[in-house]
């Protein structure tokens, strides 16, 4: 059975406390203000659909062993395989 995804309220406590960590206050911004650059409902929006979108990309991307070997150094590696 796939894992329940997380619903709006869990994502932003998990990105409000995330960003608290770095020291980052999203209450400077207007809650919501359509001529603002930036205001936190669309902030909030917007990192709500990273987290839904990127991470399990990500996780699910499972190189070659074949493709792409291991290398301790590989910029040395790559100039001598040229």
């Amino acid at each position: 059975m796939p894992p329940t995804p997380p619903t709006d309220a869990e994502l932003d406590a998990l990105i409000l406390a995330r960003l608290a960590l770095l020291g980052i206050d999203l209450e400077q911004l207007p809650l919501s203000d359509p001529e603002a650059p930036a205001d936190r409902t669309r902030v909030m929006r917007s990192l709500r659909t990273f987290l839904r979108s990127t991470p399990p990309v990500i996780s699910d991307y499972s190189p070659s062993v074949q493709d792409h070997p291991p290398v301790l150094y590989p910029a040395p590696h790559s100039a001598w395989t040229r």
